[in-house]
């Protein structure tokens, strides 16, 4: 009977252990987080750089221009400025996340500055973090005033 016993108890440690086993298991994943919400995951397909603004782009510069109150070919001279594509304001892709484009961002900045959109609303319509919004906003409001300078005055 001692035989059984001890079977018995074997049992119950190898159950035991497995139960610990699939708890710590099922900790780890309970603990992951999501970096970015699936819906900013979306902005290449769905975000207003890569919809709305490239249909008034081909269809309405007017409705391009009230937008962004700046029209597409003074838009693409502003980008195409060393300034904003300096490697200073501009990031690198990772294994984690994708870099944003120099071109969203200053559809970014030039809406926000058209319209004094909330960084909320801004995160909605753009599909960026409004954390992100946050950060890039400062630098890249510093390169449109390097790439300007010479036509500023104070």
């Amino acid at each position: 009977m001692s035989t059984s016993t001890d079977e018995l108890e074997l049992a119950i440690v190898r159950v035991i252990k497995e139960l610990i086993k699939l708890k710590r298991e099922n900790r780890k994943v309970a603990k992951k987080k999501l970096w970015v919400k699936t819906w900013i995951l979306r902005r290449n397909q769905l975000g207003a750089s890569n919809t709305l603004l490239r249909e008034l782009a081909l269809e309405d510069q007017q409705s391009y221009f009230n937008f962004l109150r700046i029209n597409e070919s003074m838009f693409n001279i502003l980008l195409q400025k060393d300034h904003l594509l300096n490697p200073k304001y501009k990031k690198k892709d990772t294994m984690m996340r994708t870099a944003l484009p120099a071109k969203l961002k200053l559809e970014l900045v030039l809406r926000y500055l058209a319209t004094g959109d909330s960084y909320k609303t801004l995160q909605y319509m753009y599909r960026v973090g409004k954390s992100s919004i946050c950060e890039f906003i400062p630098e890249v409001f510093e390169a449109i005033y390097e790439a300007l300078k010479v036509y500023i005055e104070f």
